[in-house]
């Protein structure tokens, strides 16, 4: 039990070495950085998820109080019938926009591009001015830092700003050059020109003017103050208006009801733009590649128009990912590692490490299908890592124990019984608890055997013939010890001493002994009949049996040590097989009362053993003469 508890308390440190590598991870550097690769992969997974027969909440059908008009690479080319001229557009060419937007019942339009800084033309910036009345228009301004170190902004010119219903900064936050969400509002402390502000995000500003009311951000799910961001998918697209040849090319889904281009929607005419604006917020912004406006996200490179959008939609339709409370991902983080080595040290291994692969894909599963189906993000990457690196410290270091413990089982028993036996014990829970190492008293029945008349034989013997013969002896009679389930605790000389059986005991062990007594004594006759037909000398041996209590275990030095028997029954088999003439078995009161129904004896005079008051009643087996079974008998 204490090996067990001081095993136990390793694999716990392992784990929790594991799991403070997954903590460590999970807190590295920038803490947004950190959970980058969780967040890339759950959102890599959600791309798929429709292949696996999952839904997700936050790209089904489209948002059709959303439509988006693009500078598209088409309204770049200069085409005269649009008014466009060259880039960068007159600032009327925004102002015409408007009143068309107005006309077609537009509700709220959102400019994705900077406006700082006066053009070249006062009347364009009047012009665009003066029709930033007519509709509820969201124009973006710059964030940036003071001199004093504190957040400030570059403010859209006074002509443009007079008349807007609200501006947002929209720059989004970038974590690791990948963008992954927003602040939907910023608040300023301290002192200065802008402490004590509020700046909403252009996607807020937009969301709130088209809903005509503040949105309450404290109880939107964040992390770290951000809203995440749900990337719009990869797609073919297929611009809307009556253009023919209107680019059909893959690129980020719009999540609206709508997109066309800028050059489209000064041209067409306002019944059909009525079609596509009426009663929509509508997004402006560059989708060109000349215009550089681009951003990284863990669906890949797009516009930025396409992220302040898909942001605006997220807060009009309440589709936000949740995340939990970061304890949470860190119990996750310790504990699972944690069990999983308490799991991977009490069952058998070939289990434990089947259960752990599988509970480590269920998990895996679970976590991705509740981000799919409920946005619900908590760790994925740290806790695997924590629960994949406990696995293989806590099966590594079972490994070396259970080789160790194989290797002193193999050591102790490997010469001494059948490797059915040993493949038996090194099956155990606990192969070396399974020797009992310190010592058991177990009930047991000894076995000797001696060749008679070997001494005064091996005189006239070379002793390579010596050596030779008795090998020969040996290997037939361990045979069929190891048949018969008996372990061969020494060789002492010419004598056998087997023990039936160790480590584990038997209902047949009496049973056991006695047959393979008389299939051994069947198998002298017949190897005395081949060495006398060979010319070689032949023996005769006298063997004892008894059964009795002893005490079995690990005896000898810190160097040296055997697993055997001890105990006044030990040698009382001992006197037995001296008492034994060749071809004899002769067995105790004790081992006859268990087998007088299976085997023929002939009773003997008693005989005094030293050590023993009384005399012992022994028994002469009769060796039958037919073949014995070839199975060992079983209860």
């Amino acid at each position: 039990m204490k090996k067990k508890l001081q095993s136990l308390g390793i694999a716990f440190a392992l784990a929790l070495i594991a799991s403070g590598i997954g903590i460590a991870t999970f807190y590295s550097q920038n803490p947004q950085l950190s959970r980058l690769a969780d967040y890339i992969a759950h959102i890599t997974v959600l791309a798929h998820s429709e292949r696996i027969g999952l839904k997700n909440p936050g790209y089904g059908s489209p948002n059709n109080n959303l439509a988006m008009i693009t500078l598209d690479d088409y309204s770049l080319s200069g085409h005269t019938s649009a008014g466009l001229g060259t880039w960068p557009f007159r600032r009327g060419v925004y102002g015409t926009l408007l009143d068309r937007l107005a006309k077609a019942g537009a509700k709220t339009v959102a400019f994705d591009i900077d406006f700082l800084d006066p053009s070249p033309s006062a009347r364009q910036d009047a012009i665009f001015g003066k029709a930033i009345a007519k509709v509820p228009t969201v124009l973006a301004y710059a964030l940036n830092t003071t001199t004093t170190g504190q957040i400030g902004i570059e403010p859209v010119i006074p002509v443009l700003a007079k008349n807007t219903a609200a501006m947002g900064f929209s720059s989004s936050d970038s974590v690791g050059s990948y963008t992954s969400g927003q602040f939907p509002k910023i608040r300023t402390s301290g002192s200065g020109f802008f402490s004590d502000q509020t700046f909403y995000s252009l996607a807020a500003a937009a969301a709130q003017t088209y809903l005509g009311h503040t949105i309450d951000f404290a109880k939107t799910p964040r992390l770290h103050g951000r809203i995440l961001l749900l990337p719009p998918h990869y797609a073919s697209t297929q611009a809307v208006s009556g253009r023919v040849g209107a680019e059909q090319s893959t690129a980020p889904t719009f999540i609206g009801g709508g997109q066309m281009s800028l050059a489209d929607a000064l041209t067409i005419p306002i019944s059909q733009l009525r079609l596509f604006a009426k009663g929509r917020l509508v997004y402006v912004g560059a989708t060109a590649q000349a215009l550089g406006d681009f951003v990284i996200t863990a669906r890949g490179k797009m516009p930025g128009v396409y992220v302040n959008a898909r942001l605006t939609d997220q807060m009009l339709r309440g589709i936000y990912i949740k995340t939990l409370p970061t304890w949470i991902d860190i119990a996750l983080i310790v504990v699972l590692p944690l069990l999983f080595a308490l799991f991977l040290m009490s069952a058998r291994f070939a289990v434990a490490l089947g259960v752990s692969a599988v509970t480590i894909l269920a998990y895996a599963w679970i976590n991705m299908a509740l981000f799919v189906t409920h946005l619900l993000w908590f760790d994925f990457i740290h806790v695997l890592a924590a629960m994949i690196l406990a696995v293989t410290f806590v099966a590594a270091f079972r490994t070396i124990v259970e080789g160790a413990q194989r290797r002193v089982v193999t050591n102790l028993f490997g010469m001494h019984v059948s490797p059915a036996v040993v493949a038996e014990i090194l099956d155990s829970e606990d192969p070396s608890g399974a020797l009992s190492l310190k010592g058991k008293r177990v009930k047991s029945t000894i076995f000797y055997s001696d060749i008679r008349g070997f001494t005064a034989m091996s005189e006239t013997m070379s002793p390579e013939d010596i050596y030779n013969q008795l090998n020969e002896y040996f290997e037939e009679m361990v045979k069929i010890i190891f048949k018969y389930g008996g372990y061969v605790d020494k060789f002492i000389g010419d004598c056998v001493m087997a023990v039936f059986s160790a480590p584990y005991q038997t209902p047949d062990d009496t049973k056991n002994a006695v047959l393979a007594a008389i299939e051994q004594q069947q198998r002298i006759a017949e190897l005395a009949a081949k060495w006398s037909a060979q010319g070689r000398k032949v023996f005769t041996v006298g063997m004892g049996i008894n059964t009795g209590e002893v005490v079995m275990g690990n005896l000898g030095a810190s160097s040296r040590m055997n697993y055997t028997v001890i105990g006044d029954n030990v040698n009382t088999a001992a006197r037995l097989y001296n008492v034994a003439k060749g071809g004899q078995i002769i067995i105790s009161e004790t081992t006859f009362n268990e087998v007088k129904d299976l085997i023929e004896v002939t009773e003997l005079e008693p005989v005094t053993v030293k050590g023993k008051v009384e005399p012992l009643r022994i028994f002469d087996v009769v060796v039958p003469t037919r073949e014995v079974p070839t199975e060992v008998p079983t209860a």
